[in-house]
């Protein structure tokens, strides 16, 4: 496994996470989150950061060895094939607990578009940097 293309492509998959919670949909997630009842504190930040690339380093890394299994080389079915596991897996995952957790439906929608087009990210990049 090519272990260059998974660390930049977990850097992106974060640096998508960054856009959509701090730039496009930071302060709506923010108070549907507190609307749930979830207090959310600054301290700790930097530690949720890291957490939070490491978990996009191993979707990476299961996402390489996917392409892997499944013999893709090009763009457009590593992009399919991201699509298909942001949807199959992140996206009913995120559903599952929601429906427990009685969470807004608009904070579901931005956490689960972020993994939807973050694990489509992953796909594309590592299909074509092998």
């Amino acid at each position: 496994m090519n272990w260059i293309a998974i660390i930049c492509a977990a850097a992106v998959y974060w640096v998508i996470g960054a856009i959509w919670y701090m730039a496009l949909f930071g302060k709506i997630w923010a108070a549907g989150i507190q609307e749930h009842g979830v207090k959310l504190e600054r301290s700790g930040m930097g530690a949720k950061m890291i957490g939070n690339f490491i978990c996009n380093l191993v979707a990476a890394a299961i996402m390489a060895r996917l392409i892997a299994r499944t013999g893709i080389v090009d763009a457009g079915h590593g992009l399919k094939l991201g699509a298909g596991v942001g949807l199959g897996f992140s996206g009913t995952a995120l559903t599952i607990q929601y429906l427990w957790e009685s969470k807004p439906f608009k904070v579901w929608l931005i956490d689960a578009s972020h993994h939807f087009f973050g694990c489509i990210a992953l796909g594309g990049i590592l299909a074509v940097w092998r």
